[in-house]
């Protein structure tokens, strides 16, 4: 990479850690409820801006890892679950967009559905990894101790379930327009010969 696709993608991280490190600990700390969909939703937002405007496969995951860096700094050691998150955040992401200098808008899109979504299923397979199988029956008690509470059925649960992923798909769809749009208008400020450089047809 240039030495300035370098310094593109090190002020982009800056922007995404900054997220993550404050927007994100003071969600935690008061207990929002959808902590996860909102700091994944910015983040990821800055790091498909960060692909338009550097115009290189790798970006966005080679972003995703400075984030990861910056986060284990800030927790003053590696604490495997965030930044594995951010990672694999940022893989989904970078497959999604892979192909052409600069992705087309449905693949930002789609970048952006699919890594914000995985912030639905990271607590499930990461507690999995690190409490063993015996996690889901734990959790499975839980579920139907609570749908008895509620008096919900399997089904409305169910949907429910897909209602939430719904919202993460849609939000991550709604990162990546605005990623496109941001980076559009920043390059025909910075680089206006390549601001119009794109695959027409995968719009």
């Amino acid at each position: 990479m240039k030495t300035r696709d370098l310094a593109y993608i090190g002020v982009f991280a800056a922007l995404w850690g900054a997220v993550e490190i404050s927007l994100g600990t003071y969600l935690h700390a008061i207990t929002f409820p959808l902590t996860g969909l909102v700091v994944s939703t910015i983040g990821l937002g800055i790091g498909l801006t960060a692909r338009r405007v550097v115009a290189r496969n790798g970006t966005i995951l080679a972003t995703a890892a400075v984030v990861g860096a910056l986060k284990a700094i800030s927790f003053g050691g590696v604490v495997l679950s965030p930044i594995v998150a951010i990672l694999m955040q940022g893989a989904l992401a970078e497959l999604a967009t892979l192909g052409p200098a600069r992705p087309g808008r449905w693949r930002m899109c789609l970048g952006g559905a699919l890594g914000v979504t995985w912030s639905v299923f990271h607590p499930l397979m990461s507690q999995g990894i690190l409490a063993g199988k015996g996690i889901y029956v734990t959790y499975l008690r839980l579920i139907e101790r609570a749908l008895d509470i509620f008096g919900l059925t399997a089904t409305g649960a169910l949907l429910a379930l897909g209602l939430f992923i719904l919202l993460h798909l849609v939000a991550g769809a709604i990162a990546g327009l605005l990623a496109d749009l941001v980076a559009t208008g920043a390059l025909r400020r910075m680089r206006p010969e390549l601001a119009d450089v794109e695959p027409r047809n995968e719009r």
